[in-house]
């Protein structure tokens, strides 16, 4: 049950203050004297509210790793969660507004699953900006290190970060024998070659234009008219070394992108490359019956950018309002990469060799229709030397019982 929040003159007069609130706001300069003077830390939250008030947009990076997801969820630690809490703690919001965000006119540009980290990430809400840059300063020294502010500044009164977004670029990172052929041995000493790069990028180059993606969800009907998302292009990097491992860096831009869309954009092109279905299957996936797409690790996964190009144009460039532009911050962007993402992405695959346990799920789907667009299919394998895991189990309809391509172009595999 939420806390009733009294009246602001006689709860200033009267609240006693948590050792830990008064703990966490005496460790504040600007707030110390006030609370020597009065001991009284909900005055000093009060007072520091006061004063310019306008729509703020922050713009932020930070790693997913830990945090479950963007969106705040009690009793679970996710990004907004701490920035609210150090908002909070630096009296830059009351415990009202930190209780009911929709008092601040909050909103988030895009929301990020469990581990996924951003390189660019927007909120906009409601602040006192009147002292933008120690605001700023003071968030930071409050957040943890996984989590910066990049800036913080004041825009148009009816701005929603979410709303305006022109188009958003995801990045994948993925060790480069996600693509070597079935056929071979992989380890991190793999290298992928120049083959396999342009297999690669023509399967992405399929995805590009409007297309219904249903296939690459959960939960939504064949031909389902909500499912339509535009891709402005899907394209890969040239590959790189990160200590002992090489990596491949797959970039796609696109309006909008629905619940496990681009995992399983990148599940299927894995799945092409390494033989375990045809070119074809690209066209297939896009027809109105149901077909079983592998879904990729989450490890990886990362907002690369938010595109404000129509704002930044008519309320930026006319108005004199800051541009929400990611280029500014280039050298934070890549030196934070640097060291907090690429180091967790590297950390996931050796240790926990993320995508080499999931490379070997893909012998149990079958890349082809439901004839009843029922659930996609996952085929039963015949097991030699150890049990399935009991979730694919529970899910086989079928056996493998054919190495002849199937309708989707697969080449269904029972062993």
């Amino acid at each position: 049950m939420k806390r009733p929040i009294e009246d602001e003159e006689s709860s200033c007069a009267s609240a006693e203050p948590t050792e830990s609130k008064q703990a966490k706001l005496a460790s504040d300069s600007n707030n110390d004297a006030a609370v020597a003077a009065t001991g009284n830390t909900r005055n000093c939250t009060i007072n520091r509210r006061r004063g310019d008030v306008k729509k703020a947009i922050l713009m932020l990076m930070y790693s997913g790793s830990g945090y479950y997801g963007m969106q705040r969820n009690t009793g679970f630690d996710t990004i907004e969660g701490a920035l609210f809490d150090s908002l909070l703690a630096g009296g830059h919001i009351t415990e009202e507004e930190y209780l009911s965000p929709g008092k601040l006119q909050f909103q988030r540009a895009s929301k990020t699953d469990k581990g996924v980290s951003a390189l660019a990430q927007v909120v906009s809400m409601k602040l006192n900006l009147s002292d933008a840059d120690s605001l700023k300063a003071d968030v930071n020294s409050r957040l943890p290190t996984q989590i910066r502010l990049l800036d913080v500044f004041r825009t148009t009164k009816n701005f929603n970060c979410k709303a305006r977004v022109n188009h958003r670029e995801y990045a994948y990172i993925c060790p480069s024998y996600a693509f070597a052929s079935k056929s071979r041995p992989i380890d991190i000493t793999y290298r992928i070659d120049s083959t396999q790069l342009e297999l690669l990028r023509s399967c992405l180059s399929r995805y590009k234009g409007t297309k219904n993606y249903y296939n690459f969800t959960s939960g939504r009907p064949p031909g389902d008219a909500s499912c339509n998302r535009y891709i402005i292009d899907f394209t890969v990097g040239e590959p790189f070394e990160y200590r002992d491992a090489e990596f491949v860096e797959l970039r796609v831009r696109g309006q909008s992108f629905m619940l496990h869309q681009i995992r399983k954009m990148v599940g299927l092109a894995i799945a092409i490359v390494k033989g375990y279905c045809r070119l074809e299957a690209m066209d297939a996936v896009f027809t109105y019956k149901r077909m079983d797409v592998p879904k990729a690790p989450g490890l990886g996964l990362l907002l690369n950018k938010i595109n404000y190009g129509a704002y930044n144009e008519k309320y930026a460039a006319e108005l004199g309002y800051s541009t929400v532009d990611w280029d500014r911050f280039e050298a934070e962007r890549s030196e934070f990469k640097s060291s907090h993402i690429l180091p967790e992405i590297y950390r996931g695959e050796t240790d926990n060799r993320s995508m080499l346990e999931w490379l070997r799920t893909l012998t149990m789907h079958s890349y082809d229709f439901d004839r009843q667009d029922g659930p996609p299919t996952v085929f039963k394998q015949q097991q030699q030397q150890s049990e399935q895991p009991k979730q694919f189990e529970k899910d086989s309809q079928s056996e493998a019982a054919s190495s002849e391509p199937n309708s989707a172009g697969a080449l269904n595999t029972g062993s």
